[in-house]
């Protein structure tokens, strides 16, 4: 069989190839992974690098300023993770349940989670331990900063949290406007534990915060704490970044797609 292409189809060829192009780079993102404690911190673990997924993660313990963590697919970013609170981390009474210093690998093991439905978050060593606020005179709520964003992308944060015997069944994450962490940008409440039964533990859900475009400075100011005041829980986090076609872009996609319609109707 001959096939015979006239000049006609090729333009139209031509310009899916570019429509495509253009789609597949909007739909570029860059993904970075955090888990709140490592082998460093107190009954912490790091997460194996790279994961049972192939992925790439940052294991962090309190206090330090952690800047290029690295992207799920281990090359560097320019995001940088910095915290405005004490913030303490833990694994006792995590998805694990009681855990010892050092944890033992019997204890990861236990770790319950339901790793399907957490996707990249799946990982029993990232949800092991947990960050916290610092409670007492120093107040419940945890807050740091996510630096170094690009101004022409927006951001997705997958959040998960998971407590037992925790005094609020809620956490509550907040994205602020600067580092005075009093204008409210977005938000979302994720229970850490079962309401009613505080023994059980959150092991399959997240919470999502979507559409979010850097503040001041190109940062995230990121807030957690319980629902009704107590301390929140914070185990491990997904921030994916996905870049803005600019106008001039979805123009001549806009216009590429009526070509190859109008070419259609000939």
């Amino acid at each position: 069989m001959n096939l015979t292409f006239s000049a006609k189809n090729a333009s139209r060829l031509a310009i899916i190839a570019i429509i495509g192009a253009g789609l597949a780079a909007s739909a570029k993102a860059e993904t970075v992974l955090v888990d709140f404690g490592g082998s460093n911190s107190f009954r912490g673990v790091n997460v194996p690098n790279p994961d049972p997924n192939g992925h790439y993660w940052n294991s962090l313990t309190p206090g330090p300023f952690y800047p290029n963590l690295i992207a799920i697919n281990n090359t560097p970013t320019t995001v940088a993770l910095g915290y405005d609170t004490p913030v303490g981390t833990d694994s006792f009474n995590g998805p694990a349940g009681a855990t010892s210093f050092p944890p033992t690998p019997a204890e990861v093991a236990a770790t319950d989670i339901n790793a399907a439905a957490l996707g990249d978050l799946g990982v029993k060593e990232a949800a092991f331990d947990f960050a916290a606020g610092p409670g007492g005179g120093a107040g419940n709520a945890a807050r740091f900063q996510i630096q170094g964003l690009n101004p022409a992308e927006t951001y997705t944060l997958k959040i998960f949290g998971s407590h037992k015997f925790s005094d609020n069944d809620a956490t509550t994450y907040s994205i602020f406007s600067d580092n005075t962490y009093s204008s409210l940008v977005a938000s979302a409440t994720l229970n850490v534990q079962t309401p009613g039964s505080p023994n059980l533990h959150n092991r399959d859900a997240f919470a999502t915060i979507s559409g979010l475009a850097p503040q001041a400075s190109n940062i995230l100011y990121v807030q957690f704490v319980g629902a009704q005041g107590g301390l929140g829980y914070l185990n491990s986090f997904e921030l994916i970044g996905s870049p803005v076609p600019e106008p001039t872009s979805l123009l001549l996609l806009a216009s590429g797609a009526a070509l190859v319609f109008g070419y259609r109707r000939r």
